[in-house]
């Protein structure tokens, strides 16, 4: 947990981190929040609270795991939000219902398989080099043991990625979604945003904000992400006081 609620049984935000990252990044992002909010980060392994365990996994085993860890009976109001790879988990943690999911917010993530630049070599080896490729690493990043330990998380989260791009294809939640983009940002451009609606049988908005991959660690893009988290803790029927506290 990265924030526990001023009160139990209140809303909750759970935060999907980005391919090589951990949840701790994310709390200064969204300590504004209102105190009724509870702020769940997720903790792939290999890092941070998990770093004595192997980044390497499959996502059937890191979707069951979140799975377990936020099936909680008494859960509030509770808006998902997933950062690029995190985007891609949050949407298939919500589709089979076991998680109480009112509303999704991702961010700088391409919407399966349609939005890659070259989507008929996903699933094979040569689309698992052309995702590490496009973050700097070389093909034999995953079996490269002279890489750091960060390094080491991010190849096997792309391994990851590879594998969730090809898993929300058809996929259809029933809950509103809203997705960003930074104008800037050259590793998913954000011309694939619409892609996005044909996910989610709910409503659906989008929107493009300044900025990079990284745009929500900025001032201007905190500022976009927060204003749509609580839009979508107060679209969801939440009663709790939802004021920003910059």
């Amino acid at each position: 947990m990265l924030r526990p609620a001023a009160r139990p049984g209140g809303p909750r935000v759970v935060v999907f981190p980005h391919a090589g990252g951990g949840a701790r990044r994310y709390r200064e992002v969204l300590a504004p929040l209102p105190p009724d909010v509870e702020v769940v980060g997720v903790t792939l392994p290999g890092r941070e609270r998990r770093a004595d365990l192997s980044p390497r996994t499959t996502l059937a085993q890191v979707l069951a795991g979140i799975t377990a860890e936020l099936r909680t009976p008494d859960a509030g109001h509770t808006v998902l939000y997933g950062h690029s790879l995190g985007a891609l988990l949050a949407l298939l943690v919500a589709h089979p219902g076991q998680v109480r999911c009112d509303a999704l917010v991702v961010s700088c993530s391409m919407p399966g398989r349609r939005a890659f630049p070259r989507p008929a070599l996903l699933g094979t080896r040569a689309g698992l080099s052309a995702v590490l490729a496009r973050h700097g690493l070389s093909p034999v990043a995953l079996d490269d043991a002279s890489l750091s330990p960060g390094h080491r998380a991010l190849a096997h989260d792309l391994a990851l990625a590879q594998e969730a791009l090809i898993a929300v294809d058809g996929l259809r939640v029933d809950v509103p979604l809203t997705a960003l983009a930074g104008d800037q940002d050259p590793l998913v451009p954000p011309a694939g945003l619409p892609l996005w609606g044909h996910l989610t049988g709910g409503a659906f908005r989008s929107r493009v904000t300044e900025g990079g991959h990284f745009f929500p660690f900025t001032a201007s893009g905190q500022a976009v992400v927060l204003e749509e988290l609580t839009a979508s803790l107060r679209r969801s029927g939440s009663r709790a006081d939802l004021s920003l506290t910059f």
